[in-house]
């Protein structure tokens, strides 16, 4: 006969399929109206351009910030990424009311917010909507059984997280690796089963919708789209002490240094605009309408910033940009990307991180090539390095971050430079006095409620 924790294995690998199928179609279905919307909204704010066009525009987007105001009256947990919330509810400290209404009223609050341009990501939406499936099921499969519930269902609520994750990205491997090293902060063999069912075939149901086509698509264009680089440099290379990879082994870590200072800063700076708008008071439709009116204008001259930032990453991968524009982009991204977090309107921050950070890498590339450092042809290297030290820097998941760039870019001889960069991106994060965003934002809520 099989042993109690075989059957509870058995029982967590079905399961994990179920709410991995289910998170699947979800996110696919989120995925593809935001990509709609990246396609139409510059379309839309091209045709502003006259004074009498502006007060429709104006019109539209107070009507969104109204229904966001409404929705999160209807339900406080469509609020924000979710992440924190779905930290607090593995820790015991709240809980999941209605999983459905969640995701109903989230869905299409999230579509509003950043179809209509905030700078908001979807992958911890896509988290909190996986968590939300495996809330459901639980309750469905054992709501005559509370201490299977209670075990087995915080066990599905982590797996459908990482199957959320896994899905906006294609990248299966990093849900099942956030499910550990940021959720649950630890491993077992019951974690594993259900979370790597649940994001490999949450991944798979995305792939049959929209391919193998990543968030990023020019990342893999090609293999890795990084024109003429033939040699990138291994720890094996840089124990022969030849002056290329040493050179660049130093490089990774400057890039890492940086984007650890600008990490503290940013996380010191998001939690800053969410006390910013409580210390002025600014509530209800008036909180959203401030960001969304200033998509507007942002919209007309700059509508690069706008949204989650794929696009712009896309556009930074092809295009050689002029150091200024550079540093317009992302002074732009970072301020319009507090006002709207700002706001705990519904949507998350992976996006966002990781467009700054490849903005940072390319700052950082463009230096290099005007000194005669480095050829332009490592530019797309450090584009993607500089995401992963920012991810690593502001999320404190350095291991999340390099193996999510490692699925995306499909190209793992970086292993070694990723772990250099996010390492260095890490530690100086940390000796900056950065907090671990979530578990910052979580503290917040916590303190906010005292």
């Amino acid at each position: 006969m099989l042993s109690t924790r075989r059957l509870l294995r058995i029982r967590l690998f079905f399961e994990g399929a179920l709410v991995g199928i289910f998170t699947g179609i979800i996110v696919a279905a989120l995925r593809f109206l935001l990509d709609e919307a990246d396609i139409y909204r510059p379309i839309i704010f091209a045709h502003v351009d006259s004074f009498g066009k502006i007060f429709p525009a104006i019109g539209v987007m107070i009507l969104i910030a109204a229904i966001l105001s409404a929705a999160i009256k209807f339900d406080s947990q469509v609020a924000g990424s979710g992440i924190p919330q779905l930290k607090g509810i593995l820790q015991g400290r709240t809980q999941m009311i209605k999983p459905l209404r969640l995701l109903a009223v989230k869905f299409f609050a999230t579509v509003a917010a950043i179809g209509a341009g905030m700078s908001l990501g979807r992958a911890g939406i896509s988290v909190q909507f996986g968590a939300a499936v495996g809330n459901f099921f639980t309750r469905i499969i054992y709501r005559d059984n509370a201490q299977h519930e209670a075990v087995e269902g915080n066990f599905l609520l982590t797996a459908g997280a990482g199957a959320g994750l896994a899905a906006i990205f294609n990248a299966p491997l990093a849900g099942v690796i956030f499910c550990i090293e940021e959720l649950r902060k630890r491993f077992s063999q019951e974690i594993l089963i259900a979370a790597v069912t649940a994001s490999v075939i949450a991944s798979f149901v995305v792939k049959m919708v929209f391919g193998v086509r990543p968030v990023f698509e020019t990342i893999t264009a090609s293999p890795l789209h990084l024109p003429t680089v033939t040699t990138i440099p291994t720890l094996e290379m840089a124990t022969t002490l030849s002056a290329a990879p040493v050179k660049f082994f130093v490089l990774f870590m400057l890039l890492g240094i940086l984007c650890g200072i600008f990490g503290a800063m940013f996380s010191k700076s998001l939690l800053g605009a969410l006390d910013v708008y409580d210390r002025l008071k600014i509530f209800g439709t008036r909180r959203f309408a401030i960001p969304l009116l200033l998509a507007i204008p942002i919209g007309v001259e700059l509508p690069e910033i706008l949204g989650c930032g794929n696009v712009l990453v896309d556009e930074l991968l092809i295009t050689h940009n002029a150091l200024t524009l550079l540093l317009i982009l992302l002074a732009g991204k970072i301020f319009y990307t507090l006002i709207c977090f700002g706001t705990n309107a519904p949507g998350g921050l992976f996006l966002p991180v990781l467009t700054i950070g490849a903005l940072i890498g390319n700052v950082f590339a463009r230096t290099g090539n005007s000194l005669h450092i480095f050829t332009a042809d490592w530019t797309t290297l450090f584009i993607i390095f500089g995401m992963a030290a920012f991810f690593a820097a502001v999320v404190k998941a350095p291991i999340t971050g390099s193996i999510l760039i490692l699925e995306l870019t499909g190209q793992f001889s970086h292993l070694v430079g990723l772990i250099v960069v996010s390492g260095a991106a890490f530690m100086i994060s940390d000796l900056c006095g950065g907090e671990p965003i979530f578990s910052a934002l979580l503290k917040r809520s916590k303190d906010n409620t005292h």
